[in-house]
């Protein structure tokens, strides 16, 4: 049977979840998330939930902050690369670094730049 409290349950388990089982860092491993996971769980009972948020959202900064350091290593590698003459590899790291994946739909914006960027071909004079 429904009661008022269904909705938001169902609210608090989509927070929860990810809540509970964010990593602590990029690389923290198998025992060290269980750790951090055990903590959660007695913050949740003790209905710590600022504390909870507060840990959440330290998490978030530091995972900006790394994020920025991987993009600006990304820029001084390719950097690198290029002053070495290796092109190859400096395309390769921009690749293998894109956010983009797959095929782009194609839009009016796509259909331009890829006419600009293959114009029409023109015969030669001699053939």
């Amino acid at each position: 049977h429904q009661t008022a409290w269904n909705d938001l349950s169902l609210s608090m388990i989509h927070v929860f979840i990810p809540l509970m089982l964010q990593k602590p860092s990029v690389n923290s491993k198998a025992k060290n998330n269980a750790k951090f996971l055990a903590l959660r769980l007695a913050k949740w009972d003790e209905g710590d939930l600022q504390g909870l948020m507060d840990e959440a959202r330290k998490i978030q900064v530091r995972l900006a902050q790394s994020s920025k350091k991987r993009e600006v290593s990304c820029h001084v590698a390719f950097m690198r690369l290029m002053l070495l003459g290796q092109v190859g590899k400096a395309i390769r790291l921009i690749d293998n670094n894109s956010d983009v994946t797959g095929v782009h739909k194609l839009s009016r914006h796509v259909k331009t730049v890829l006419a600009c960027k293959h114009p029409d071909g023109k015969r030669h004079p001699h053939s």
